[in-house]
């Protein structure tokens, strides 16, 4: 019997999915997503009163207004009354002698609720949906990148006295974050740059070759983002951790605890660096050596090299040349440097923020961390397709049961592509 293959070497989202038209994409989502646990406890949650429009209707409903990228219900209604191949994918059925064709907006508010009421069960519709890409998409999980993302809220603060008497509608839970961004200028000057946000922020491990979202948490902004990171790679299962081979960070992650929190889980740390020495250090000797290393992992030889002096004559001065990048060593745990034919070691112990087991100044290294670019762009995404950048979302909870909703969504699309893909590969190795 000929082999079924049952697992894909890649699998590009922008390629595959951002292609397709909306009522395709919704298709492959909804085969994508396996939700009947989470609709037979609603539909027990409902209980045998009115049923107008039933939970797998308004859950179908949930998920086209993701695809469609409609930031509200209003909006999304509008859609629904003039697309008829949507209603007819969603279940409504244009022959019910129903007063309303589409949900009124408090039927949207009211399913909402009930979700956030039954939210474990929304996260393990993602979390089945990332088991599933672990075993579909070979090495899926073994490159990854995790950021955090502000969502801001665009309701305005009010005192814990004015909270008390507001509703829905007000932001209650809403915290304020300020954010530096340190620069140097065309003239070399160092200039910082500061935001102040005031929402939430959501927390998401990215694989960076599918660009797939592999975990998240919701916090308010003022939550510290290195403590969010250690939270997500606790709660992954050991068989996760074990694939996972690297995990790229920006140098707001920059700290030697989180980068031995990392390695203590036997995964390399591939962090953006900050300059945290004192002004007018460039260098620093390493141990009782002529081996010296600046702020930002590059390693040099203090060797006598031969310069031009100011009068036009030739001098011999003491100057750090840099040295080779030779490997690393895994049993012995060190950089490997050469100058001149002479290997020296570089014990990563020594200065753990700066020596990381792949070294900084490598093309390995440079390699590795431009795939952090994965988490900017399914940012970006979450920001221009799911209408985050601009919405009308009050609250932590229902914050929280928006994200993980869209985040369903993407890897919807990519695990009913997959099973599409497959399916269609199976029906090619058949026996005659």
């Amino acid at each position: 019997m000929a082999k079924i293959i049952t697992q894909l070497t890649l699998f590009d989202y922008s390629e595959e999915v951002e292609i397709l038209g909306d009522l395709e994409r919704l298709l492959l989502v909804l085969e994508g997503i396996d939700d009947e646990k989470l609709m037979v406890i609603l539909e027990t949650d409902r209980g045998k009163g009115r049923d107008d429009y039933p939970v797998r209707v308004m859950w179908n409903l949930k998920i086209a207004m993701k695809v469609f990228g409609h930031k509200s219900v209003a909006s999304f209604r509008r859609e629904l009354k003039r697309n008829s191949q949507l209603r007819k994918i969603c279940g409504l059925d244009d022959n019910d002698n129903k007063k309303h064709l589409v949900p009124p907006a408090r039927v949207f508010s009211k399913f909402d609720k009930l979700l956030c009421k039954h939210k474990e069960l929304v996260d393990a519709i993602f979390d089945n949906q990332v088991d599933y890409l672990y075993e579909t998409i070979e090495d899926f999980g073994k490159d990854t990148s995790c950021d955090g993302k502000y969502f801001d809220s665009y309701a305005k603060n009010k005192s814990k006295k004015e909270r008390e008497k507001t509703d829905n509608r007000t932001e209650n839970d809403a915290e304020y974050s300020k954010k530096e961004y340190h620069y140097v200028d065309n003239t070399g000057k160092k200039q910082v740059k500061k935001e102040t946000h005031f929402g939430f922020k959501g927390h998401i491990l990215v694989d960076n070759k599918t660009e797939l979202p592999i975990a998240k948490i919701m916090t308010k902004a003022n939550y510290d983002e290195k403590k969010a990171a250690e939270e997500i790679l606790n709660k992954l299962d050991e068989s996760k951790i074990d694939i996972m081979k690297h995990i790229c960070l920006d140098r707001g992650y920059d700290s030697e605890k989180m980068i031995k929190t990392i390695k203590g889980k036997n995964i390399v740390p591939i962090v953006d660096i900050r300059n945290m020495w004192k002004d007018g250090e460039s260098t620093k000797q390493y141990k009782n050596t002529d081996i010296v290393y600046n702020a930002y992992g590059e390693v040099f030889y203090t060797d006598n090299v031969e310069v031009i002096g100011d009068d036009g004559k030739s001098k011999w001065e003491l100057q750090p040349v840099k040295m080779k990048y030779e490997g690393y060593d895994p049993q012995k745990k060190c950089l490997r440097y050469s100058h001149k034919g002479k290997v020296s070691k570089i014990y990563i112990s020594y200065d753990e923020r700066i020596f990381l087991p792949i070294a900084r100044d490598s093309k390995k290294f440079k390699r590795l961390y431009n795939g952090r670019t994965a988490v900017e762009r399914l940012n970006g995404r979450l920001d221009r397709d799911y209408m985050f950048q601009d919405h009308n979302i009050r609250g932590l909870e229902k914050m929280d049961l928006e994200l993980t909703i869209s985040l369903i969504v993407m890897n919807g699309m990519a695990v009913g592509k997959i099973k599409n893909n497959l399916s269609s590969i199976r029906s090619l190795t058949k026996v005659a």
